[in-house]
Order: structure tokens, then C-alpha cells, then sequence
């Protein structure tokens, strides 16, 4: 079962471009077979004047040549191959072209959606503190961002907690923005991700055998969120011996079978 869903994972992300491939060698391919289908049909149709040479010359039987219908009738078989070969190539191009448009598509879509979300946040933010200061404060974000870090700048290690493999792990708040990022991206791009693509983005954290069958796909956030986007966060925490850890979680949680998500079958992890 494990391999199948790596499969199915695999072919929807690299389907595209596999027929592509096939596509590019099956023209070379048909080329080819179209060569050797020519020199065949060729032979043929010496064989045939030679033959009927050769009734002519012993029994004086004298043939017309043969019209077009019939050398196709001759010569048909041989272009059975190339004929094949052909249609072949056709479906792989039509088929990476119908990939490509669904995935350019769902990118599109998820854009929008996200642009859609980031507006809405800025028009209630603007609606709670007034017009003026929200973009006061969004002028003061951009200028933050767009100044240089200064030079040997250290961020301190977060000790962070993550619940779902029950591991602990250390990063600091760059990297764990740059993976909620990543990973995001990684879901814009191909409309799924898997909990072992999310580790793979955080400092120590190795795959677990559950986690390529635990993710997110776009139909589930799409369908019981209604936005293309998981929401991560890192919230921290107190224990009792007065230890502060980094609850690493996503808002929505991952599902099981996120690659044939089934809204009417779904199951928690």
C-alpha cells in the first residue's frame, strides 16, 4: 500500500514531464519506424514488378500496374508500427499538455486564494486598529523587511516540540518560518504535501514511516477550510519544571490518505 501511494505521488507530481519525455522519444521513434516502414513497402512493390516481369516474359501475361488502392492494400501492413508509435506519441502530448494546464491551473487558483486571504486579514486588521495605523504599520513591515540583517547577527535556538512524531528538535524562528514557507510552496506548486515533506524542511527531523501517508492535499483544505494555505505556527509552552518549548503544529491538521481524499470517508489520524 505504501508503495502504491509513493507511486500515485510520484506520477502526480512528475506526470507531466514523463510524458513530455515520451512524447520527445516517441517522435524520434516514429521516424524511424516510418524509414524502415518505406523501405519495406519499397521492397514490396519490387518484388511486385519483378513478378510481374516475369509472368510476362514465361506466360505472356501482361499486367497493368498497379493503382494507387492497390499498392495501398500491398503496402499497408508495413505501416502498422509507425501507425502505432504515432498514436502513442499524440496521447503522450495530449496528456502532459492536460497535466500541465491542471497544474498551472491549481497554482493559479491557490495565488489567488492566498492573495484573497491576505487581503481580507489586512481589510478586518484596518477595520479593528483604523485605516491610517494599519498602513503605518504596514509601510514600517515593508521597511523591516527590505533593511539588510546586520552582520554576525546570531538567532538563538528555539527548543520545539513537534507533536504528531512526538520529537524534539532545535531551530531557530528563521528556519522555522523558512520551512512553513517552503512548505507551503511545495503545495502551491503541486497541490499536495506529505507530513515526511514538512520534516523535511526542519533542522534534525527525519522521515517517519507514516508520514508519506499523512498530508495535506488541495481538495481537503479547499473542501473543510475553504483557503489554499496550512496555517503553521509555533506556540510556546511552559512545562512543569519550568522548561519553555515550541509547539510546532498546523492549524489544519494532516490527514490519512490525503492523496484519495474522500470528504464522506474520511478518518482522523
Amino acid at each position: 500500500m505504501k508503495l502504491t501511494k509513493t507511486c500515485a505521488k510520484f506520477l502526480r507530481k512528475h506526470g507531466g514531464t514523463i510524458l513530455a519525455v515520451a512524447a520527445s522519444v516517441g517522435v524520434v521513434a516514429t521516424a524511424i519506424e516510418t524509414g524502415r516502414a518505406t523501405a519495406k513497402a519499397q521492397h514490396i512493390l519490387e518484388v511486385d514488378k519483378e513478378l510481374t516481369k516475369f509472368n510476362e516474359n514465361e506466360f505472356g501475361v501482361t499486367e497493368e500496374p498497379p493503382t494507387k488502392k492497390q499498392i495501398v492494400q500491398m503496402c499497408w501492413k508495413a505501416y502498422v508500427p509507425a501507425a502505432i508509435l504515432g498514436g502513442g506519441t499524440i496521447a503522450c502530448i495530449l496528456g502532459s499538455n492536460a497535466l500541465n494546464k491542471k497544474q498551472i491551473a491549481g497554482l493559479t487558483a491557490a495565488y489567488m486564494a492566498l492573495g484573497k486571504t491576505y487581503q481580507e486579514y489586512r481589510r478586518q486588521v484596518a477595520e479593528q486598529i483604523g485605516v491610517e495605523e494599519e498602513k503605518d504599520i504596514y509601510k514600517d513591515t515593508q521597511d523591516v523587511l527590505e533593511a539588510p540583517a546586520p552582520a554576525g547577527t546570531d538567532e538563538e535556538k528555539l527548543l520545539c516540540y513537534e507533536p504528531i512524531s512526538k520529537r524534539y528538535f532545535h531551530a531557530t524562528e528563521t528556519e522555522l518560518m523558512d520551512a512553513f514557507y517552503n512548505v507551503n510552496r511545495n503545495f502551491a506548486l503541486n497541490g499536495e504535501v506529505s507530513l515526511n515533506d514538512f520534516y523535511s524542511f526542519l533542522p534534525g527531523l527525519d522521515f517517519i514511516p507514516e508520514g508519506d501517508m499523512l498530508g495535506w492535499c488541495a481538495e481537503y483544505l479547499s473542501n473543510e477550510w475553504e483557503y489554499y494555505w496550512i496555517d503553521f505556527n509555533y506556540a510556546r509552552q511552559t512545562t512543569d519544571d519550568g522548561l519553555e518549548v515550541y509547539y510546532v503544529t498546523a492549524f489544519q491538521e494532516p490527514i490519512k490518505e490525503y492523496l484519495d481524499y474522500d470528504p464522506t470517508r474520511r478518518e482522523p489520524f
